[in-house]
């Protein structure tokens, strides 16, 4: 990973301003966004390790019924960001998240930006940031994954 030039600073400086998560995290929230880049049309393998962390939460169902999506980044149009966020749900559904796609609930979304399964940008070779119109759906699916985690947890 530190042979990708800013990986490692990039790395660093959200690790100390954020933390790392932990299945704490996971524990104490109502939903849970995951968000990976894409690595051959697929999850990171941080993402995945973290994901692997959660299996004493799972084992407790302390995950059964809470809000979750997904969303990602690739450096080319077709680098998998649909299958990156679709292979997400595999592990939620398996962990009991109650899965919430973006669907076409938005009109940034049927412009193309995004997709119907979770929030995704293109990147670039240049690690271009996420256009407004991605932040916008991004934002957008905050909101309707928040929303749904609201009236889970009031259904509880």
């Amino acid at each position: 990973m530190a042979r990708v030039s800013g990986w490692e600073e990039r790395s660093k400086r959200m690790l100390a301003e954020y933390g790392a998560p932990t299945p704490a995290d996971a524990e104490w929230a109502d939903g849970i966004i995951f968000g990976t880049p894409t690595r051959f049309g697929n999850t990171s393998a941080d993402l995945k390790a973290f994901i692997d962390s959660l299996g004493s939460l799972w084992f407790e169902g302390k995950l059964n019924g809470k809000a979750a999506g997904a969303f990602t980044s690739t450096a080319g149009p077709h680098g998998g960001n649909e299958t990156t966020v679709v292979s997400l749900y595999i592990p939620m559904a398996h962990l009991g998240f109650v899965i919430v796609p973006n669907g076409y609930t938005h009109g940034k979304i049927v412009e193309g930006h995004g997709t119907p399964y979770g929030s995704s940008s293109i990147s670039g070779q240049n690690s271009t940031p996420p256009t407004a119109d991605d932040l916008e759906v991004a934002k957008h699916q905050g909101a309707r994954v928040t929303q749904v985690a609201a009236a889970l947890k009031a259904a509880r």
